[in-house]
């Protein structure tokens, strides 16, 4: 099988990379900006989504069985800012994504968000009413529905919660960004009432590329992991898992913070049936989700000299 993956160089997408390579598979991974040797994946091959012409010449010509997407713009603060860019990569060229693979029959798996919710009345099912608060979970709403008026067949629109896990940037996750922060003497404020379902990036690829194999498996999906948990709470287990004290990061409330992030939603969670009973991965509990994660490697030095407790952390090479 030959498998296009786009936005391969973040964080989902290089877990996505990885588990099609396990399988056996052709990767055929691209970006933006694309990378000369990604650690796990190789070369990823830079193609704008943005570049029509081009994104379609370059599919006619590989012409794939699959084409997944995990690219996008998710950062609300980028999308609030430019929402005319945003939405051009969130919802138009993801829409153009699944018209070329339903021209070419080959299967098409896009990532949406559970940011398409208000958080309201979790856990949600994936046949509830979205009420997206965010220009963000607005776009990836859009997104969703344009990739499912595609066709009713041949296509996975997956969404996902919270994403741990190890990217190459060493920037993006949640354990990434405290550890950050903590380096940078600017320690991340996390609200206990916030609460969340995370999953990691590596679990989420292995249930993506299962349903990329099960053609049988077709329309709108929820996948999570076990539990939920505040992401305070989720600070304190991450601190935990490097040996730091959890004076490192600060303990907040939604209700006492800006009207920004008030407007959140403050309880995002879902119910995994139907999925979870089809498909041989398990969804992955907190502490396995938490053994995976490694200190990014532009902040190992620093680590080793500032841990309260670094025998509590074993690298994963």
């Amino acid at each position: 099988m030959k498998v296009a993956l786009f936005g391969a160089t973040g964080l989902l997408g290089w877990s996505v990379g990885q588990a099609v390579l396990r399988r056996r598979y052709e990767l055929i991974p691209y970006s933006g900006n694309g990378s000369d040797d990604l650690k796990g994946i190789g070369r990823v091959k830079p193609l704008s989504l943005s570049d029509d012409e081009r994104l379609t010449r370059t599919l006619l010509d590989e012409w794939p069985d699959a084409i997944i997407n995990c690219s996008a713009i998710s950062s609300p603060d980028s999308v609030n800012e430019s929402p005319c860019e945003s939405h051009a990569l969130n919802v138009v060229a993801t829409t153009r994504l699944a018209e070329i693979a339903a021209h070419l029959g080959a299967r098409f798996l896009h990532v949406s968000s559970d940011m398409v919710f208000d958080g309201t009345q979790s856990p949600y099912r994936s046949t509830d009413t979205p009420n997206p608060l965010s220009e963000y979970g607005r776009q990836k709403l859009e997104a969703e529905k344009r990739v499912l008026a595609t066709t009713d067949e041949n296509l996975v629109v997956l969404r996902v919660t919270l994403l741990n896990g190890n990217s190459p940037s060493g920037m993006r996750s949640p354990h990434e960004r405290i550890l950050n922060g903590v380096a940078n003497g600017t320690p991340p404020t996390l609200f206990d009432d916030e609460i969340r379902q995370p999953s990691s990036a590596e679990n989420v690829a292995e249930a993506m590329v299962e349903l990329m194999e099960r053609s049988n498996l077709n329309g709108l999906f929820h996948w999570a992991g076990s539990e939920e948990v505040s992401r305070y709470e989720l600070g304190l287990r991450i601190l935990d898992r490097f040996g730091f004290s959890c004076e490192r990061i600060k303990r907040g409330s939604m209700e006492e913070a800006p009207a920004e992030i008030r407007n959140r939603p403050a309880h995002l969670a879902f119910e995994l049936n139907p999925l979870v009973g089809k498909l041989k991965t398990r969804p992955a509990d907190l502490d396995e989700q938490l053994r995976d994660l490694v200190v990014p490697a532009h902040l190992y030095e620093w680590y080793r000299e500032n841990a309260d407790d670094p025998t509590r952390y074993v690298a994963r090479f």
